[in-house]
């Protein structure tokens, strides 16, 4: 069975390509063909640099070039001007920068596409089969199946047509634990807890089906899918916070790329239809917009264009036309599949795309204004050219502060829709509760409701519950610098206690600057957990929280809006009291007012908490004036076409081109009955306006549902992500050089269903993990696997390692650290450009987070170093899928990484405090990090571990700290398995 006509057709990968003719192509070009090109008049040393054979053959010194050795490559050595070699180009060095991009080149393998014989090859020889991604969409019919209870969605048949076409049996379903691991990691990135695991499973028992679909929606509806599927469009936005190294130190931050990472979850999470995502991401700032927050989103959006990688080269006349080049090549990879920049300096190589389409798309972006989202000229990145004009305030919606300091008027309606929740204690608090003790309260009145100085209010539960929820409005009078903690608002627990067990909430004061006036949830001394929101809560402002425990999970809703979510144990046991407005002792108590106090007994969910703070009809808390990067229209008189530049150099210059887009598509208008056709916005030239940039024609241009590629392109990136494998090999790629769909119906079917749905991602999402194809099995019979080695026939599911971000969170859920909240602003301490900084300098602005990764700084060449060893992307190119290397330094990182080890101590002490012998502390181990028990020889080898390490370690040493470390090296042990990194 020949399977490889789905492999690309070329050995050289889109992200190498581009780089080749990107960084390489241009400099040889312009400083080395004169002498050394079949063009040239003389060729000086008998060296030719035209093509990748001839280099290597080399001339009258040897070859100038050795794939993946640069130090012995005599071009590195030329560039470099090393001492003895013949220095090049002779009249003087280009910049580091240049020379590192060559060193980084040929380190990697020297990929190149030239060859001998480089004449464009003709429209006969590109056949229609090899353009298959530039015709119209297909609307083909499911094809039957032998047997049709099989299939749970169409698609299904599809797949199951396939392996049937080919004599192939699929495998069997998916176990539940095996599923529900992989519905988890895969929808929101994190493994399932023991609770949630033992849920589902109990549930698949009475109907799997159902208990999947509910599992699916829960998973779909998590504000943690936003961070799942968001860094997965980050990747493909190539995002990072700092410019970049050039080669001489300077790696400036970009503090404020964050708010483009926040947009792009919270789309996520919305499910925006992807037409629209693109858009705002393309011209959000020429949209209409109703709000100002609306506004904010769209302008925000555009960030896309402007946080590309931009390495600072001193008198970089070309530096304005490369960063047209990266929003080009960002725009056309990431909704096409296509990268243009090749046609910068020729027309393209393998795909049809003249060097005059390059341009009608430069017209485009040169008429547009990068933004880099900071106040003032500071240290730029770049000489100054005009795409550095002094910066665009972030605008908010201008909001009456006072509206929120005075006292609030509630509807009269308010304490009924209260009361409909059934609360254990309400009171409005404009007079003295019955249910609770006032201590030293001020005074209680309609005006000012309960005014609190040095006060507590205290009371008693009924029963020991441990699920409940409490909610009230407060206003804080302290600044938030004033004390160590600015206020307590709530305690549980035994009160007087100097342990102080049980949840505390409060604001954040000096005692940690980070969590200055922002919200935070602790569990006492003895349980040692701290977790805080991100939002700074302005002093003498009303606002509302919503605080909902469920058994261990405990979330914190300020102002309706999910502020803290994390895994915290209670700590409180039995005891009974509680307290508004201070905790134990009177420590930290508030110092304001607070209204409408209400505790449940029992966890309201995130629509209770939320319409709590709708009901109560009170205007939008003020917030802080920000910045963000992002892009604008040129003023008209500076919007003009763009001339060809001969050889992609500035200064040499060809024809004047009409902004615009490409036009290979317009061969393909015709189509027949059974295709999707393409309608005149694809097929005709695009209509733009003298006074427009055209941006936001190219994203309508893009977004038309008869565009051949942008359905495909994403739903092939979907399925990649849930599959393992795309449809098209090569997701990056849908040129004549990408890989071949193996399934051309199920990618157009798939395709067609995401535009008719509005195109929604959670849409599809659901889709395909409802379908029996993705709910396979991983193990199989050895005959499928034989006939079928790569799985391009999705006869089973196939077990794929877990990303950086995935392997360090699901230690931090593992160890109860994880804090689930979303981490607002950026992680760098320092935000001035680091220009002329010591080596290393950009490494040194990552600080200690337990957020998810997500919110880590993604400096680029600094990455977080918890997540650098397991092929974190660079944030330079466009990556619609991951490198997956197996590498020594992963191996080091579980042996030796602070992260690693500091986990598996916390991990070791929940063990130690879970109570129990040692077998069920290993099967609560287990469960914890694997998703199952062990079994019986793994029981009877862990405990036997346990006690020889605990022997190892010298006996002045107590026995309480050798038996922590013995059960954190086994802790450490299971992190580093295969099986807590993969997923099946």
């Amino acid at each position: 069975m020949d399977l490889q006509f789905v492999v690309a057709q070329s050995e050289i990968s889109a992200q190498e390509l581009r780089f080749f003719e990107t960084k390489i192509r241009p400099v040889l070009v312009e400083h080395c063909y004169g002498c050394h090109s079949v063009d040239a008049d003389e060729i000086g040393g008998k060296l030719l640099l035209d093509s990748q054979a001839a280099m290597m053959k080399g001339g009258e010194s040897g070859p100038a070039l050795m794939p993946s050795d640069p130090e012995n490559s005599l071009i590195i050595q030329a560039l470099r001007y090393d001492e003895g070699a013949s220095a090049m180009p002779p009249d003087a060095p280009l910049p580091e920068t240049v020379v590192g991009d060559f060193i980084r080149w040929v380190s990697r393998g020297a990929a190149d596409p030239r060859t001998e014989a480089t004449t464009h090859p003709t429209d006969d020889e590109l056949d229609r089969e090899s353009r298959w991604s530039f015709q119209p969409r297909r609307s083909p019919s499911p094809p039957q199946i032998a047997d049709d209870a099989w299939a749970l969605d169409p698609l299904d048949h599809f797949v199951g047509g396939r392996l049937e076409s080919e004599g192939l049996q699929p495998t069997t379903d998916a176990p539940p634990e095996t599923l529900v691991r992989r519905l988890y990691v895969d929808l929101i990135g994190l493994p399932p807890t023991n609770d949630q695991t033992a849920a589902f499973i109990a549930d698949c028992e009475h109907d799997r089906s159902g208990a999947i679909r509910r599992l699916v929606d829960r998973l779909l509806a998590s504000p943690q899918f936003g961070i799942r599927w968001g860094r997965h469009w980050l990747d493909v936005a190539r995002y990072g916070e700092s410019n970049g190294n050039d080669g001489l130190g300077r790696n400036a931050s970009m503090p404020n790329a964050w708010r483009y990472r926040d947009y792009v979850i919270d789309a996520m999470n919305r499910d925006t239809p992807y037409d629209r995502f693109l858009t705002e991401q393309i011209a959000g700032d020429l949209l209409p917009a109703e709000t100002a927050d609306q506004r904010n989103r769209n302008l925000i959006a555009t960030g896309f264009l402007a946080i590309g990688s931009k390495p600072a080269v001193a008198m970089n006349k070309n530096f304005a036309m490369d960063i047209v080049d990266d929003q080009i090549n960002a725009v056309c990879t990431a909704t096409i599949g296509l990268s243009v920049a090749c046609a910068r300096c020729h027309d393209h190589k393998h795909d049809p795309i003249p060097t005059r389409d390059y341009y009608a798309l430069a017209g485009i972006f040169s008429s547009t204004e990068t933004l880099y989202g900071l106040a003032g000229n500071e240290p730029l990145t770049a000489p100054p050219t005009p795409l550095h004009p002094l910066r665009d305030r972030w605008m908010t919606e201008s909001e009456d502060r006072d509206a929120r300091s005075t006292s609030p008027i509630f509807p009269a309606s308010y304490p009924q829709a209260i009361e409909s929740l059934a609360p254990l204690i309400y009171s409005s608090l404009e007079s003295v509760p019955e249910e609770l003790k006032p201590e030293d309260v001020k005074g209680f009145s309609a005006e000012n409701f309960a005014t609190l100085k040095g006060s507590r209010l205290v009371g008693k539960l009924p029963t020991p519950d441990v699920s409940y929820s409490i909610a009230f409005w407060f206003k804080n009078d302290s600044p938030n610098g004033s004390h160590p903690i600015t206020a307590y608002l709530f305690s549980r627990g035994t009160l007087n206690d100097k342990n102080n067990p049980g949840d505390h909430l409060g604001i954040g004061g000096t005692h940690k600057k980070s969590r200055m006036g922002k919200l935070f949830v602790f569990n006492g001394n003895a349980g040692k957990k701290s977790v805080a929101g991100s939002t700074v809560i302005q002093p003498q402002t009303w606002n509302h929280i919503a605080m909902v425990r469920r058994d261990a999970e405990v979330q914190v809703f300020l102002n309706g809006r999910l502020e803290i979510e994390a895994t915290m144990p209670a700590t409180f046991g039995d005891s009974l009291d509680f307290c508004f407005a201070a905790r134990s002792e009177k420590f930290a108590p508030l110092n304001g007012n607070m209204a409408h106090l209400a505790l449940f007994s029992r966890a309201l969910s995130t629509e209770e908490a939320n319409d709590l703070y709708l009901a109560a009809d009170q205007p939008e808390p003020p917030r802080t004036l920000g910045w963000a990067m992002g892009v604008r229209e040129r003023k008209p008189e500076k919007i003009v076409d763009s001339k060809v530049h001969i050889d992609g150099q500035t200064g040499k210059y060809g024809p004047q081109v009409p902004r615009g887009t490409l036009t290979a598509y317009r061969q393909f208008v015709d189509a027949d009955e059974t295709s999707v056709g393409l309608s005149a916005n694809i097929a005709s030239e695009l209509q733009i306006a003298p006074e427009h940039s055209g941006r936001l024609e190219l994203a309508r241009w893009l977004t038309d549902p008869s565009h051949p590629q942008t359905a495909r392109v994403m739903v092939n990136r979907i399925w990649l992500h849930l599959m393992g494998r795309g449809i098209v090999s090569t997701p990056d790629d849908f040129g004549v050089y990408g890989g071949r769909p193996s399934h051309p119906e199920l990618l157009d079917h798939l395709a067609n269903r995401f535009v008719d749905s509005g195109w929604s991602i959670k849409q599809l999402i659901r889709a395909i993990v409802l379908s029996r194809t993705y709910q396979l099995d991983s193990d199989c019979e050895p005959s499928l696997a034989a006939a079928d080695p790569e799985n391009l026939l999705y006869g089973r599911h196939l077990s794929r390692r877990l990303d950086a971000e995935s392997i360090r969170d699901s230690m931090l859920l593992a160890s109860g650290e994880l804090d689930f909240a979303p981490g607002e602003g950026s992680a760098i301490e320092e935000t001035v450009a680091l220009i002329n900084k010591p080596a290393g300098a950009a490494a040194n602005l990552h600080r200690p987070s337990n957020h998810r990764s997500v919110y880590l700084c993604m400096l680029r060449h600094a990455p977080p170093a918890e997540l650098s060893a397991f092929d974190l992307p660079d944030g330079i190119e466009v990556m619609g899928q991951r490198n997956v290397t197996t590498l020594p330094t992963q191996s080091l990182f579980f042996m030796n990484s602070p992260l690693v080890v500091a986990q598996s101590e916390r991990l070791a002490e929940r063990l130690m405090a879970s109570g129990g012998d040692d077998d069920s502390k290993i099967r609560l181990l287990f469960q914890t990090t694997l998703q199952r028990p062990p079994s019986p020889l793994e029981l009877k080898q862990a405990v036997a571990l346990v006690l020889q390490t605990e022997t190892s370690f010298p006996s002045e040493i107590d026995l309480p700290q050798r038996q922590q470390k013995a059960w954190a090296s086994l802790c450490q042990a299971l992190f580093t398995s295969n099986e807590f990194r993969y997923v099946d």
